[in-house]
């Protein structure tokens, strides 16, 4: 695998050198510190664990287990080999495995919950199956309660639509058609009463209440009420839901409810994009349940949070990009580029609140299966509790419109810090078989 040929023409072909995945300059340094006449002891990965990695509980024991688990010549430690191996490995995964390790004892009102819109399609939503999807309707909530007694059961998108835009006096009205047994399973109500933002925002403190908005209304209101509206999240369920012309699947950006504390931010699950990727990163918090516990700022009732205030700094994540391997094996030779390797560069950025928003690019490196960035960015956060961390990798098409290379979506308040490898994943939010970034991530206090 030393030489890759590829084809121009009938009578002429282009060789290229294969680039062999080894560890960064700074990755040696490392080792070398660690080493003694090359060989990484269980104490001096230990030492590794605990000062690089941050892992402060990391006993000799964990050492040994990452050492058993490299299949390697030296049974006393680690060669740079070795190591290189362990952190370009499955066990080095930039989140911890903790499990569902919020409080979970909290009123529902303190969660952002996993949401979908239109969930048994598949595709767009004039044209889709919805026979296909992951899971019917019954698989995942059960079998319907099968005598209606003549009420109205909303079966799809528009009837929910308009039964949010129903004032509290017809929902009340429409109880009384109710059969029995979904009546007993409704313990929130929902409904908008009359009189505008001011009066659907109302906190009564003796009564819980779900309120719909489509996420232009959501935009509009918090422009002018976004206070009363993380006021009344705290007590109250907000439902965010795609507006009606995204006939496409598409979805909006989720930080707007987030930020506001909205706990159910509805998307079209069935489609994929950049909001979705979003989605996929917040809800890797907290084992990945479906739950993840809202933050404390968002449930001061004695001040309230203010979206639109620009806060200090509160830490700042350094992050450096040494390298990416693995599309060699997951794609053809010719996907990226029918003449020659591919020419990937990697996008890096924040997703949260604006002050913190922002994207960076490494360099573009021509011709290389295995790209050597080496490249260091600095990210101050202001609301470091919402802040996502995004990565995409793509290939420069200098005619056409970039190839897409992988991406990932992080909870930055469970990042790891230390040299982590991140692995990436299609458009669709499906893993690779074989393609990682190695990373490094530093949290400073400013």
């Amino acid at each position: 695998m030393s030489k890759q040929t590829y084809r121009v023409c009938f009578c002429f072909r282009r060789k290229f050198r294969l680039a062999v995945s080894e560890a960064p300059e700074e990755i040696k340094r490392v080792f070398e510190q660690y080493a003694e006449k090359g060989i990484m002891s269980v104490d001096g990965l230990q030492r590794f664990l605990v000062e690089v990695q941050k892992e402060d509980k990391a006993t000799r024991e964990d050492a040994q287990k990452i050492i058993d688990s490299v299949k390697h010549f030296h049974r006393k430690g680690l060669n740079l080999e070795a190591f290189f191996k362990y952190l370009f490995g499955d066990l080095n995964s930039p989140l911890a495995s903790l499990g569902v390790h919020h409080d979970m004892s909290a009123p529902l009102s303190h969660y952002f919950i996993y949401t979908g819109h239109n969930s048994y399609l598949t595709g767009n939503q004039l044209k889709n199956d919805s026979q296909r999807g992951k899971a019917s309707d019954e698989e995942a909530w059960g079998k319907e309660v099968l005598d209606l007694k003549g009420s109205h059961i909303a079966d799809s998108k528009n009837d929910l639509d308009e039964e949010d835009e129903e004032d509290l006096e017809d929902v009340d009205k429409s109880q009384h058609n109710l059969a029995p047994e979904y009546k007993r399973l409704i313990a929130i109500h929902a409904g908008k009463p009359k009189g505008g933002l001011d009066e659907w925002l109302k906190v009564d403190p003796d009564k819980v209440r779900r309120l719909s908005m489509s996420e232009q209304q959501l935009e509009k209101a918090a422009e002018t009420h976004g206070k009363q509206i993380v006021r009344f999240t705290q007590q109250n369920i907000l439902r965010v839901y795609p507006k009606g012309i995204r006939v496409d699947s598409s979805n909006y950006n989720p930080l707007i409810g987030w930020m506001h504390g909205a706990q159910m931010v509805a998307f079209n699950m069935q489609g994929y994009g950049r909001s979705l990727w979003l989605m996929h990163g917040m809800f890797k918090a907290n084992g990945g349940c479906g739950y993840v516990k809202k933050p404390d700022f968002l449930l001061n009732s004695n001040e309230v949070f203010d979206p639109k205030v620009k806060l200090p700094v509160k830490k700042i994540l350094k992050m450096t990009v040494y390298m990416g391997e693995g599309w060699y094996y997951d794609f053809h030779h010719t996907h990226f580029d029918a003449y020659s390797p591919p020419d990937f560069y990697a996008r890096i950025g924040i997703a949260g609140v604006p002050a913190d928003s922002v994207m960076k690019k490494t360099k573009t490196l021509e011709d290389n299966w295995v790209p050597s960035w080496n490249e260091e960015f600095e990210f101050p956060l202001t609301v470091p509790e919402l802040a996502l961390l995004r990565i995409e990798v793509h290939e420069y098409d200098m005619s056409e419109k970039d190839d897409f290379g992988g991406q990932t979506c992080l909870p930055i308040s469970e990042l790891r810090s230390g040299i982590r490898a991140v692995c990436l994943n299609s458009r669709k939010g499906d893993k690779y078989n074989s393609v990682k970034l190695l990373m490094r991530f530093e949290f400073i206090t400013p």
